[in-house]
């Protein structure tokens, strides 16, 4: 199991810190995001290929969303 790290993100021109959990469900691999002034919210790999807010009833700003993609991609990368 890949453990939690934490990522800088620019988001609307502001730096912020994102701690992010990943969980291994039955459906596949689940990230928990953490970030200051934003509700906890999880994302998942989409059929967009990348990953996407699993509770669409979060209004999670989707800038922040692709930022957090973009961190989870290049950490898997490594």
């Amino acid at each position: 199991m890949a453990s939690s790290f934490s990522q800088q993100i620019v988001y609307n021109k502001k730096t912020m810190l994102a701690v992010i959990l990943p969980h291994l469900r039955k459906n596949g691999m689940h990230y928990e995001v953490n970030i200051p002034d934003y509700p906890r919210f999880f994302v998942a790999w989409s059929p967009l290929e990348r990953y996407d807010v699993t509770d669409a009833s979060l209004k999670i700003p989707y800038d922040l969303v692709l930022a957090v993609s973009d961190a989870i991609e290049h950490r898997n990368k490594k």
